[in-house]
């Protein structure tokens, strides 16, 4: 489960129960910066493993499992952003808001913390299966279906441009996008291929070149001068 981590640095102090301890620390990992928010509950602490290299606003997170109490105190080999005592404003099982009252330098954070959207399992296991039919990293999943997604951007637009001027008011535009977005790539590709026929049918593309004219008339008379000698 993924969750999504908003801040909001607060100008005066809210009325918050404060219930428990807090400490925020960045760690240097094979995959970049990560940030670990970890909030003291019932003996142990819990808390969220956060993208990044701060609290930063939209950043996605993981729920972390829970932890010996011994980190307020220790570091370890990861570096303190943050330390102090929390409350919650709201809480839920769908996230909440809370308030990080940091020690040094004394100032209050508004932390949201909600769910993030799930990706189903039958779309999630689509994509896997999909990546290793081709021999594709799971790293690389996401801008394949930015490229994609843009492809059919483009594919579409240039479709919908050569119909109107095609069709003119014939062309119903919306119609037809409804039509593409239950296409695949190759679909849509087949679609545009057609209107690009009838384009060049009704507009004929000019010859990519034209015969030298000097050029030909001047092998002619040498051909006629070889003749006459």
């Amino acid at each position: 489960m993924y969750w999504k981590i908003d801040c909001e640095r607060l100008t005066e102090m809210p009325e918050c129960e404060r219930e428990g301890q807090f400490v925020v620390h960045r760690h240097e990992t094979s995959d970049g910066e990560l940030v670990d928010l970890r909030l003291e509950y019932e003996g142990a602490l819990e808390g969220w493993r956060i993208e990044g290299d701060s609290l930063a606003c939209g950043g996605l997170a993981t729920e972390k499992e829970r932890h010996s109490i011994k980190w307020l105190e220790d570091d370890g080999g990861a570096f303190r952003l943050d330390s102090g005592r929390y409350g919650w404003e709201r809480h839920d099982g769908d996230g909440g808001e809370l308030i990080l009252f940091s020690a040094h330098p004394a100032r209050a954070t508004r932390v949201r913390v909600s769910r993030a959207a799930d990706l189903p399992l039958p779309a999630a296991r689509a994509i896997v299966d999909a990546l290793g039919a081709r021999g594709i990293e799971a790293e690389q999943a996401a801008g394949l279906m930015v490229d994609g997604v843009m492809a059919r951007q483009r594919a579409t637009e240039r479709l919908c441009g050569l119909g109107r001027e095609l069709d003119a008011d014939a062309f119903d535009d919306a119609v037809w996008r409804k039509t593409l977005s239950t296409l695949t790539l190759d679909e849509i590709h087949g679609q545009l291929r057609s209107f690009e026929l009838r384009f060049d049918m009704k507009y004929p593309p000019l010859p990519v070149s034209r015969p030298d004219r000097a050029t030909a008339s001047s092998r002619s008379d040498d051909a006629l001068a070889i003749v006459r000698s």
